[in-house]
């Protein structure tokens, strides 16, 4: 997964939630859940990440199960009788349909994770540039505050430890460190854009890449084979 272009890997993947999200097979949508879980554990990404996204897709999941459960197909009729939330999943006629829904936003977060854990910032940002011909102002200008986000955090970091060495209090919503820290980036950024400028990185010529990424023949397969396996549910 980590082969494939970035660019085609995003579209791909933009089109298989799209499609997915008209399926109303719940067999289908375990389908795409367990291909996608497949591939993260052959790229090597599962990891606790994958536990800290699936949490609230959990929650989710169950809230949006429950709500269609109750609220759809007479369900609330059911639970006003019997006040048994067993009674009401057996009885309930639309709970395939709320299995469906609850399951697709499994299949969304582990669509979003096949892309973010197997996909390089940077290298995404140059296929965009590359392939899908992004300006090369707005390209460059993502990857300065992509690599100024960590020096922004540990200039926060350090502007907290020095207010609270003062013996200043701070409250866990106070904004002094904060407003520090983004006033530094002001600063950081005004300097990145001089030197773009100075080395002529001002977007009005045609440019070279030190590093070039193409579309290879696997990332057609890989394409075709996600589009046909997200589109299967319609003849199936």
């Amino acid at each position: 997964m980590r082969k494939i272009n970035p660019s085609v890997k995003v579209i791909v993947i933009l089109l298989s939630a799209l499609i997915i999200s008209f399926s109303p097979s719940v067999s289908w949508n375990v389908v795409i859940i367990a291909l996608c879980f497949i591939s993260l554990l052959l790229s090597g990404c599962l990891s606790r990440k994958v536990l800290n996204v699936l949490l609230p897709a959990t929650l989710a999941s169950l809230s949006i199960f429950t709500a269609l459960l109750l609220r759809g197909g007479g369900g609330e009729e059911v639970f006003e009788s019997s006040g048994n939330f067993l009674v009401v999943s057996s009885s309930a006629s639309n709970i395939e349909d709320a299995l469906a829904v609850a399951l697709r936003i499994y299949a969304y977060a582990f669509l979003g994770m096949l892309f973010s854990f197997t996909t390089d910032p940077q290298a995404f940002v140059y296929s965009l540039m590359q392939q899908c011909r992004l300006d090369a102002k707005f390209a460059y200008g993502v990857l300065a505050a992509w690599n100024l986000l960590p020096m922004i955090k540990r200039e926060y970091d350090q502007t907290k430890l020095a207010i609270l060495v003062r013996g200043v209090k701070l409250c866990p919503w106070s904004m002094k460190p904060l407003f520090t820290a983004l006033v530094n980036a002001l600063h950081w950024a005004e300097n990145v854009a001089m030197a773009m400028e100075s080395k002529g990185f001002d977007g009005n010529e045609a440019r070279t890449y030190y590093i070039k990424l193409q579309v290879r023949y696997y990332d057609f397969i890989w394409a075709i084979f996600m589009l046909a396996v997200s589109m299967a549910w319609i003849w199936f």
